[in-house]
């Protein structure tokens, strides 16, 4: 293939002239067959075969055309993403690499990090990140460690998405963002933290108060800056939980009213663009546990009596109550809802899919520490191990384990996260 602005080489040095310039751009996009490279156009005439000579101009129209569009493409990549080329920025993307072969190689060996009775865990980009009040670490798939830094969290708990963990303390008023190798982003507020969320797309929002409110909410962008801080209303609304949900542009923040005594839960969903007021949710005499988004803009919510779930107009269409009982274990993600409780000494198990429909309503032989649903199986875990669930068909395995955190790394494998180190589980 000729490159159109080749020197050209003459007998008194190399250099090129205007017209060599314009000669040569004109050849490059000429459709017609190069003649040092291949036969002549009247070559094919003469041999009575037109069509090669068709095809071989059809595929330097292509090749012309795709090489122009990646041109454009590279040029307007490097304008509306310049602030984002820099030296760390780039030399994480060749680190990154590694860590992407390490998604695609996963054995499944124990991970081990330094004991710590304090350990917080997340899944977090095919690997694991563990955090205590001594140090932070990353692991990849394959427990190669990526990262160990000193913690500066008295109390930490971790939020993560694929792109980045975050970790605050809720001792303090320290917040900070990591990648698989670095700190990217820090900051301290004026008053302890007391829950974080993140989004899929890199929106975060972080929970503490100040001098005249018992909650404020913080939302930063992608970028680390704060777009909108949302204080409670009344004096005696304390923030519980939030998450955010970028697909139908909303963030939930769930409350506890203290009220005149008797105690409510409510939920204020707003528009994540300009934070205005879309819907209340009240739950009397429910005490909150854990509320967020699930399938189709959802939302389901968690009190110590009862799982309440709304539709994307946040209309309620189910609920499910365990009054007077004790909640052993919770769960609310993308593929549904479920709770774990003991009553009268017996355990039960409740699930909704993330449509919204019962699927599993059973009582289990198993004092329930956790509980998880991951695509069409339930996992939990008990006081000797972890049981896996199908859904579909009420078929259940166990593996024994040791105690600890349980994650779920796919739909065949729990992660159990103890002391020391983390115990992958790969059930057939």
């Amino acid at each position: 293939m000729k490159i159109p602005f080749k020197k050209q080489r003459n007998n008194d040095e190399h250099a090129f002239s205007l017209n060599d310039i314009l000669n040569n751009v004109k050849s490059f996009f000429d459709p017609q067959p190069q003649k040092e490279k291949v036969l002549r156009h009247e070559d094919f005439n003469g041999a009575g075969d037109v069509y090669y000579a068709n095809v071989s101009i059809a595929y330097k129209i292509t090749q012309r055309f795709l090489v122009v569009l990646l041109v454009v493409f590279l040029i307007l990549s490097l304008v509306t993403n310049f602030k984002s080329i820099t030296y760390n920025n780039f030399f994480y993307l060749v680190k990154d690499f590694s860590n992407a072969m390490d998604i695609e190689s996963s054995n499944y060996d124990t991970l081990s990090y330094p004991s710590n009775s304090r350990h917080f865990f997340a899944l977090y980009r095919g690997g694991l990140a563990v955090v205590n009040p001594s140090t932070i670490s990353v692991f990849t798939a394959t427990g190669r460690n990526t990262l160990k830094t000193q913690s500066v969290f008295s109390a930490p708990c971790i939020e993560a998405t694929d792109k980045y963990f975050l970790i605050y303390d809720t001792a303090a008023t320290t917040f900070s963002v990591y990648n698989s190798f670095v700190r990217v982003y820090s900051e301290s507020l004026d008053y302890p933290i007391t829950d974080a969320c993140f989004a899929n797309n890199g929106y975060f929002a972080v929970v503490t108060r100040d001098i005249g409110h018992k909650s404020l909410v913080h939302i930063y962008d992608d970028d680390f800056d704060r777009l909108f801080t949302v204080q409670s209303d009344t004096v005696n609304k304390f923030a519980f939980d939030v998450d955010i949900d970028d697909s139908s542009d909303s963030i939930a923040i769930c409350y506890y009213d203290i009220g005149n005594g008797t105690g409510k839960t409510e939920i204020v969903i707003r528009k994540l663009s300009d934070m205005s007021v879309t819907s209340r949710l009240t739950l009397d005499s429910e005490f909150p546990v854990s509320v967020k988004f699930i399938g189709d803009s959802k939302l389901a919510a968690i009190s110590d009596s009862a799982i309440s779930i709304y539709n994307k107009k946040f209309e309620q269409i189910e609920k499910y109550k365990y009054d007077s009982s004790n909640l052993t274990g919770y769960n609310i993600n993308e593929y549904g809802v479920a709770v774990a409780y003991t009553k009268n000494s017996q355990s039960f198990v409740a699930i909704y899919d993330n449509d919204g429909n019962l699927i599993f309503d059973h009582n289990v032989n198993e004092n329930i520490n956790d509980i998880i649903v991951f695509e069409n199986f339930s996992f939990l875990r008990t006081d000797s191990g972890v049981v896996r669930i199908d859904l579909k068909n009420n078929k259940q395995q166990f593996l024994p384990s040791s105690q600890g955190k349980m994650l779920i790394y796919s739909a065949d494998t729990a992660l159990i996260c103890g002391e020391s180190r983390a115990e992958y589980l790969v059930f057939k």
